[in-house]
Formats: structure tokens, C-alpha cells, sequence
């Protein structure tokens, strides 16, 4: 493990999330080997690596085994064991510098090149106490939404209109009409910004 990786991290207090029954704070709750891209344009490479997106935060196993949280600032991570689709990539803002209102966290690169599309998913954590329960528990609701970064901007969007609506190109919105209905999902919005990035 590089030494970079050690310098000015913390531990991970063990046990910290037992008490979440239902649904999880990181991107994948299982250690997968990825390489990290550093702000300063350093790549670490191959780490055991859990993304937590309810806290913005990058655990890794070091040498010993032991859970750390880097205080570097990372830009990228790319998970090795998934190919070299784009979505094996999560990014935040700081891999996002010339585009304004991009909203902080990690979020899924689903299609790059004219036009990106990220997967953002927003983790929010309900504790609870049941009638009569004496101990408190964690449920982790995730929501998520679609961004598309054009023009130096990042919106959400919902629907290939929303998407024939911000790219404006005759030739991708007739393509969009073409398409079976305006419904939303996440292979048909990939598809779409990938049209629009190959014209």
C-alpha cells in the first residue's frame, strides 16, 4: 500500500453501522479492489475500497487489515473488477471543475464525451424507536436522481424530453421522437446521451 494512503487517516470505529436494519450508507456494501485518482493527479492503485455516500466518504482496508477513512481529496474512483464501462467510475465535484451547480457527493458515471450523465444517489438515514423498544435503530432510504452536465451546467433530468429539451439538436430530438415513449430509465437515458455524444 503506498504511504500517501496512510498519511493524516483515521480508523473506522468497528461496528459503527450494526445498528442500520435496512438499507445500506455505502455505494456497494462489500470491499472491491478500485484505484483511487487524487485531487493533485495522484493515482493509488488497487485498494480494497467502500464508498460511503452518506457521509461523502472513502473507507480502505491498509496493510494490516484494518478499516481507514482517507482525508485526501479524491476525485475518482474506479473499481477494477467491473470492466472498463464508464459506470465502474464515481465522481464528484472536484472531477467536475468547470461545471457550476454540481451537487456534492459521489456520483455513477453512466455516459461520457459532449454530454455527461451521472447517477447521483442521495442516502438519507431515519433513526427509529418501535412501540415499547428500548433500542434505537437506523433505516438508510436511497433516492436516485440523473444529472446531465452540458454547457458547463448540471440539471436533473427525468425523461428523454428533459434530456431532447436541454441538449437541443434537431437530430437527437428527432431521434428521441422516434423512440417508444418518454418513460425514464436508466438503460434508455444512457442510450440516449450516448446518441447524442456519437452525432
Amino acid at each position: 500500500m503506498p504511504a500517501i494512503m496512510t498519511l493524516n487517516d483515521r480508523n473506522v470505529e468497528p461496528g459503527i453501522w450494526e445498528k442500520v436494519v435496512e438499507g445500506t450508507p455505502f455505494y456497494n456494501p462489500e470491499w472491491r479492489p478500485a484505484s483511487l485518482l487524487l485531487a493533485n493527479g495522484t493515482l493509488v492503485e488497487n485498494l480494497p475500497v467502500r464508498v460511503n455516500l452518506l457521509e461523502n466518504l472513502i473507507h480502505y482496508l491498509d496493510t494490516a487489515g484494518r478499516e481507514m477513512v482517507t482525508m485526501l481529496e479524491v476525485k475518482s474512483v474506479i473499481f477494477l473488477d467491473e470492466g472498463n464501462d464508464t459506470s465502474a467510475v464515481l465522481v464528484n465535484r472536484l472531477a467536475l471543475e468547470n461545471v457550476s451547480a454540481v451537487p456534492d457527493g459521489w456520483m455513477q458515471l453512466l455516459a461520457k464525451g459532449k454530454a455527461i450523465l451521472l447517477k447521483r444517489f442521495v442516502k438519507q438515514d431515519v433513526e427509529s424507536k418501535g412501540y415499547s423498544a428500548s433500542t434505537v435503530v437506523t433505516r438508510i432510504n436511497t433516492i436516485v436522481q440523473y444529472l446531465l452536465l452540458f454547457n458547463g451546467r448540471a440539471e436533473r433530468v427525468q425523461t428523454m424530453g428533459d434530456l431532447a429539451g436541454l441538449l437541443e439538436n434537431a437530430d437527437f430530438s428527432a431521434w428521441v421522437a422516434q423512440q417508444q415513449g418518454s418513460k425514464k430509465s436508466e438503460q434508455q437515458l444512457k442510450a440516449a446521451v450516448d446518441y447524442f455524444n456519437s452525432l
